[in-house]
C-alpha cells in the first residue's frame, strides 16, 4: 500500500535516497552537511525518511534553501501537516509518501520505508555506519545486487 499527499510531480524528477546512521561522528555530519548543500545546486530530489537526528538536519538544509524533498513515512500519512513542513507543502517542494496504514512508528516500519525509499531512488548515498546498523543491510544488498549506484559519503 502507498500513499502520496503534496507534490506528486516530484515522483517524475531524478531521486535521490539519503540515509544515516542514528550516531554520526562531527566529521560525517561535516560531509553531509556539504553533501545536503552541494545537492542544493542541482534538481535532484532528495528521498527519505528524514528520522535519524543527522537525516532531519539534512532536511532542514533542504528546506532552508528550498529544495524539493520527499518524505517516507513509516506509518500512515498526516492528518494535519506538521507547521515546519508546511510552507514547503504550500509552495509544492513537497510529497510524503506511506508504506505502511499503521499510525505508529515502529523499528518494523522504519526498515520497510527505507527499503521502500531505496527502491524508488535512481542513487542512493548512505553515511558510515556500522555492521550492526540496520543500513548495514540494505547498503550490502543494494550495492551487490541492485543496479542503482549506491555510494557513502566518506
Amino acid at each position: 500500500m502507498e500513499e502520496h499527499l503534496g507534490n506528486e510531480i516530484l515522483l517524475d524528477r531524478h531521486l535521490v535516497a539519503f540515509f544515516a546512521s542514528r550516531e554520526s561522528s562531527e566529521e560525517v555530519v561535516h560531509r553531509a552537511v556539504q553533501w545536503a548543500e552541494s545537492i542544493c545546486q542541482t534538481d535532484k530530489v532528495v528521498i527519505s525518511g528524514f528520522h535519524s537526528p543527522l537525516e532531519k538536519r539534512v532536511l532542514d538544509i533542504l528546506l532552508e534553501h528550498k529544495h524539493p524533498v520527499i518524505i517516507a513515512l513509516g506509518r500512515a500519512l498526516y492528518k494535519k501537516i506538521p507547521p515546519h513542513l508546511q510552507s514547503a507543502f504550500d509552495e509544492g517542494r513537497l510529497l510524503f509518501v506511506s508504506f505502511r496504514g499503521y499510525y505508529r512508528h515502529s523499528w518494523k516500519s522504519a526498515e520497510i520505508r527505507n527499503w521502500k525509499a531505496a527502491g524508488m531512488a535512481d542513487e542512493v548515498f548512505f553515511t558510515p555506519f556500522t555492521n550492526r546498523s540496520s543500513l548495514s543491510t540494505l547498503h550490502y544488498t543494494m550495492d551487490r545486487y541492485g543496479d542503482t549506484p549506491v555510494y557513502i559519503l566518506e
